[in-house]
């Protein structure tokens, strides 16, 4: 009957008479105890019992090792179609306890053959196991108690099917070496040989041509024979099984009956890999017989075997083996390599795999090695011819495992929740139906795989079990598919499976969003799973294979990508179009949807196929996104982008928000393209919403335009109701500060919200904005000013009473406060990631400093108070007795200035207390000054000078407060320095002074570059034995001083310090008479040392003069050169080399600081001669 029509009929009739073994298979079930073995013969009148897992139990009647008789159900007579004990419809049932008959066909079970084996505990543990997989096949199928019975009984009566023996003869090692290159050939011969034992007393199926003996070989029986009765030869014939002879009832023998392998030539150890299969009459008495010979000339048994096997009307398969033998002998003789026999009842359903010891065939036999084998019993229907086709059956078995997955399924809910484990009773019948099909481990992978494929269309699954599943069958496809192709049939049956899975995973990819939920982790888990389905599937080589012409998984993802984004956010557009903004709404959640993206499904298809998920979904929303607001402001339904009833600003009117608030969801959107992996290049189009900010350039002109009347308006508004803010952790200042700040603050983040794109507009934009606060801040500080002016504080009177300079400090503070915030409110439009535009930085900085110098203004005037008291504490200070000490003269004024500092730093904001303390600090400095110039040198104490020096310092330290008043360089202005040097001149003696004069103008040579209005000198000097030689080359563009255009030039050569070059006089070069560029070339030589050219303050100083004859010599310039830098002072020097020395051009200088501190001081020391004289030569040095 067809499988289709009668599945439950097949399922639940083919478990009847099953006889299982726990230790043959992995159930959870364990035996109850171990019997003793019973005599042989008899029915088994409910169960079968099995000693080892793959061994026989008992005698010759035993149930067939590993595949396990069949025992009948209760209440059904034994015997009938098949009962032969044979187990043909039970194979396999000791292990894996599944039906037998075949799909639909409703084979038995072996009901009748004879069973004892094992004791009887056995046989009723396996009665009881049998009942439940009767009851699970029934609950699977859903059929009632008597439909049950009836197919159970019916089962009994169907045909039984043909056993068939699979043996791979993989590999062998370690075999004798016959050859004389210390080798072999070797090949194998096997067969399937009948048992000499005798069968069990059972009713016998007509014989075939493989159990036909040969009369001429019953010698076998003789006692010296015994030895070879274990392990026979292909040269010898196969006992004869009945006694009877059928010499001439028998066609052509088919090849199949004995077969060889191919030979492996020059090895010991030789690798085959080959199948072959046997047809079996009887399970309990058959064996496999294999022979290996080493193949040693033309001739031999393998090619007797393929003449043989197609000799036709031998009679008896004894005499074809007899044959193969002698034919062989015709030739040379094949060397024996060793045999096994391997009985067919000791091959376990669940196929036996291993090594097996190579025996010798007669004691004088030499044989080694061994052999690796792997064999499987399965069954086929009875058809008259061999069945090599096998698709039939992959279908049932695929429809059957579709069934028991269903029955699991209904406790689930959802399905997804399933592991994908089947009771075990299920597993067993699935077990035993592959075993008998024949069907290979990568058949009954797809098998599985298809029906887990065709659940999960109706019933999503979980996708760990099928990308479980995907795995297996890709390994076994690698591994096992040269050698058990698939019928096209099979494989278009896998192609249609695996193009729908893909089909309706592309599906569910269109719509992740709601099948898979981000914030749902097992609902990401089954997503990724089902992405590395498709990715497998992408690179299975079964997927290619049997779907060659199918597009790339990869692509069709992120095909289905795009459509499942295009379809999901037309939806949401409709949506958005019932709320307020529309346009905001939907850009909000398909910013929403990226963000979920980028956090949970972008790495997610990124480690499964390299799919980059953002991209692909942030370009279909940008696309449809621009899409919308184009065709918005076509249709002037986006306010603040053309010219509308919507965007007419005028002063009664804020500025309308709705513009912007597109503006910064569009803003917000195309700044995630930050995320893209790669962002488009041409030729690739472009982002739609690449240059969205063009579309709101009207409004923020319009915003600028408003908002700087606006903010005038507040500004002006503020200034009229203001009021002093003030407490005990603030300073004093007004609301309108407060409010002017915080207009600007409002400005300034707005913009910076705008993040404006385009650097040319943007640029534009900030040039009008720092337009608007610089505007604003001058009015504000206009009004401030104003209004002080009118508050009758007398400001502006030079002459205030103490009442009103009270009354004035406190409101001064304020309004330098005032000014101060503002300030700050400016000083923040400085942008830290860009330079603003040269105008927009010039008009700020400009700004802020006319805020700092009205803020200066005010706090002159508000230290100018002091003026009198500082003047009088300085006075007191420096013409106090000269007992009195620094540190004590200094006090008063140090006691003063404490106070007020006191109170100004907690009026004033730290910024505007270190400005009043600056100009207090400028203050004392200038009254320090006065008094130095006060008097002269002597009307003053003796320790004037150093008394004013120690209290300079000690004020310094006070103004400077341990760090936290006035810095260093604050401090040391330029007035502290003035100050300091004329105090630290006075304390120096003449001599340091006039060579402190030289070094600073030395100091000055040093710093003028290039040629001056009075010309230069060129000239040569070295140091050379305790000589120094100076060479006067020559002069240009000497000034002149001569009526006739021109001068009389010479130069004198002096060295300084005189008190060190005592002994040296000046020397001078010849007069040349009119000229403006004369050449002197004049080489002048001093007796010096070394170490007086060292010296800091060693130097020359060159004098270019006018001769005159009537009249003193006019100074013409000087220049002066540093003695310790010359070649043989600073650097080693030869004299070999004075011609290649390169000439030093000395501009020529002039002292234009007639009132230079020194020279202030020396003309002080009118009773010293050093002093005098100097000054006498210094007065003489003016040109003209």
């Amino acid at each position: 009957m067809s499988f289709f029509s009668s599945l439950q009929q097949y399922v639940t009739s083919g478990v009847a008479g099953l006889g299982l073994n726990p230790r043959r298979f992995s159930l959870s079930r364990q035996e109850s105890a171990e019997g003793s073995s019973g005599p042989s013969g008899g029915h088994s009148s409910s169960s079968s019992s099995v000693t080892s897992p793959y061994s026989m139990g008992g005698g010759s009647g035993a149930p067939m090792g590993g595949m396990g008789s069949m025992g009948h159900s209760p209440g059904l007579s034994p015997g009938g179609p098949g009962s032969s004990g044979q187990g043909m419809g039970g194979l396999g049932t000791a292990n894996a306890g599944a039906s037998g008959g075949g799909a639909g066909q409703g084979g038995t079970s072996g009901t009748g053959g004879a069973s004892t084996g094992a004791g009887g505990s056995h046989g009723k543990w396996f009665a009881h196991y049998k009942e439940e997989m009767y009851l699970q096949a029934q609950r699977v199928f859903n059929v009632s108690a008597d439909r049950h019975y009836r197919l159970l009984h019916a089962a009994n009566e169907e045909k039984p099917k043909i056993i068939v023996l699979t043996v791979i003869v993989q590999e062998a090692e370690g075999l004798e070496a016959k050859d004389a290159n210390g080798f072999s050939d070797p090949y194998c011969m096997l067969g399937i040989q009948p048992s000499g034992t005798p069968p069990p007393p059972s009713p016998q199926p007509p014989m075939t041509p493989r159990t036909l003996s040969d009369t001429g070989m019953d010698s076998l029986d003789s006692p010296e024979h015994g030895k070879l009765r274990k392990h026979h030869s292909f040269r010898l014939s196969f006992k004869r099984k009945d006694g009877r002879q059928q010499r001439d009832s028998v066609g052509p023998v088919p090849a199949k009956f004995i077969r060889a392998t191919s030979v492996k030539p020059h090895t010991l150890c030789p690798k085959w890999n080959e199948k072959f299969k046997f047809d079996i009459d009887d399970i309990h008495s058959d064996q496999l017989h294999l022979d290996i010979w080493d193949h040693d000339d033309e001739s031999s048994v393998l090619d007797a075997v393929s003449r043989l096997n197609e000799v036709r009307g031998v009679r008896g398969l004894g005499r074809f083996f007899k044959q193969v033998c002698q034919s062989a002998r015709q030739g040379s003789q094949d060397d024996f390599l060793g045999c096994i026999n391997i009985p067919v009842c000791d091959i376990p359903s669940t196929g036996l795999e291993g090594w097996f010891k190579l025996e010798a065939r007669s004691a004088r036999s030499s044989v080694q090695g061994r052999i690796r084998l792997k064999m499987w019993l399965s069954t086929r229907e009875d058809r008259g011819t061999s069945e090599e086709d096998n698709t039939l059956e992959v279908k049932k078995f695929e429809r059957l495992q579709t069934i028991f997955m269903m029955h699991e399924l209904n406790v689930y809910d959802p399905a997804w929740k399933w592991n994908g484990e089947l009771a075990g009773p299920s597993l067993t019948i699935l077990h035993q139906m592959a075993v008998q099909s024949d069907l290979s481990d990568l058949q009954i992978s797809l098998a599985k795989l298809v029906a887990i494929i065709r659940i999960n269309r109706k019933k999503p699954l979980d996708t760990k079990f099928i990308h479980r599943q995907l795995i297996e069958v890709d390994k076994l496809w690698i591994n096992n598919y040269n050698n058990e192709p698939l019928t096209r049939e099979l494989e278009q049956w896998l192609a249609d499976s695996l193009n729908g899975f893909v089909e309706r995973s592309l599906c569910q990819m269109r719509r992740h969003r709601e099948i898979f939920p981000a914030l749902h982790p097992p609902s990401l888990v089954r997503l990724e799973y089902m992405l590395r389905c498709l990715g497998l599937l992408g690179s299975m080589r079964a997927f290619r294979q049997v779907s060659p012409f199918s597009k790339g998984v990869r692509g069709e993802i992120v095909g289905a990508l795009r459509k499942g984004s295009i379809t999901w956010s037309q939806a949401q557009l409709r949506e958005s179009q019932r709320s307020p903004n529309p346009l905001v709404h939907y850009t909000t959640i398909l910013i929403a949807d990226l963000q979920l993206g980028i956090t949970y499904y972008h790495t997610l298809f990124d480690s499964t196929n390299g799919i980059q998920y953002f991209s692909i979904v942030y370009k279909q929303f940008d696309s449809l996104l621009s899409e919308e607001v184009t065709n918005r402001i076509e249709c002037g339904q986006l306010p603040g982008t053309i010219v509308n009833h919507w965007t007419i600003l005028d002063h009664d009117r804020e500025p309308d928000t709705a513009p912007f608030e597109i503006y910064f969801a569009l803003q917000e959107f195309h700044n995630m393209k930050s995320h893209l992996s790669v962002t488009p290049q041409p030729p690739e189009k472009p982002l739609g919403l690449q240059n969205f900010h063009e579309w709101f350039e009207p409004a923020v002109q319009r915003w600028i335009s408003v908002s700087k009347t606006k903010a005038i308006q507040r500004i002006k508004a503020a200034v009229n109701v203001d009021q002093i803010c003030e407490g005990e952790r603030i300073v004093r200042h007004s609301t309108s500060s407060i409010d002017t700040a915080s207009c600007f603050y409002q400005i300034r983040e707005f913009w910076k919200n705008l993040s404006w794109p385009d650097h040319a507009s943007g640029a534009h934009y900030e040039t009008l904005i720092i337009d608007l606060v610089c505007t604003t801040a001058n009015v504000y500080s206009d009004l401030i000013h104003q209004g002080l002016a009118e508050s009758g504080t007398g400001f502006y009177d030079k002459q205030q009473n103490q009442q009103q300079q009270a009354r004035t400090t406190d409101e001064l503070c304020v309004i330098v406060n005032n000014l101060e915030y503002v300030r700050r409110a400016l000083a923040e439009f400085h942008p830290e990631t860009h330079q603003l535009p040269e105008n927009a930085e010039t008009l700020l900085d400009n700004t802020i400093g006319q805020l700092e110098g009205k803020a200066d203004r005010v706090l002159t005037k508000l230290t100018a108070s002091m003026q009198g008291p500082l003047q009088k504490s300085v006075f007191h200070l420096a013409w106090s007795p000269d007992s009195l000490p620094a540190n004590q003269a200094v006090m008063p004024l140090l006691e003063y200035l404490d106070s007020h500092l006191a109170t100004l730093n907690v009026t004033l904001l730290s910024q505007n207390f270190y400005r009043a303390m600056t100009l207090i600090w400028n203050s004392v400095l200038t009254e320090f000054a006065k008094q130095m110039d006060a008097g002269g040198e002597g009307e003053k104490p003796t320790n004037f000078h150093d008394r004013m020096y120690g209290a300079l310092q000690l004020l310094g330290e006070f103004f400077n407060a341990e760090g936290l008043g006035l810095p260093p360089e604050i401090l040391h202005s330029d007035t502290f320095w003035r100050v300091e040097q004329r105090l630290q001149y006075h304390k120096t003696d003449t001599d340091h002074l006039i060579d402190l004069f030289y070094m600073q103008r030395l100091q000055e040579q040093l710093n003028t570059v290039g040629p001056t209005s009075l010309g230069s000198l060129s000239v040569k000097a070295y140091f050379n034995h305790d000589s120094l030689c100076v060479e006067i080359l020559h002069a240009k563009d000497v000034i002149p001083l001569d009526p006739n255009g021109f001068s009389d030039p010479f130069v004198i050569i002096e060295l300084l310090p005189r008190r060190v070059f005592s002994h040296c006089s000046e020397q001078q070069t010849n007069v040349h008479k009119k000229t403006l560029n004369p050449v002197f070339d004049e080489c002048f030589e001093f007796s010096v040392t070394q170490e007086q050219c060292q010296g800091e303050a060693a130097m020359i100083v060159f004098t270019v003069m006018d001769h005159d004859v009537l009249t003193a010599n006019d100074f013409a310039g000087e220049a002066f050169l540093a003695l310790n830098n010359i070649p043989g002072v600073g650097t080693n020097f030869n004299i070999d080399n004075f011609n290649v020395q390169a000439q030093i051009d000395l501009p020529l200088l002039e002292m234009k600081d007639k009132n230079h501190p020194i020279l202030q001081i020396l003309e002080g020391r009118v009773n010293d001669k050093n002093a005098m004289d100097f000054l006498r030569k210094q007065k003489a040095r003016v040109v003209g």
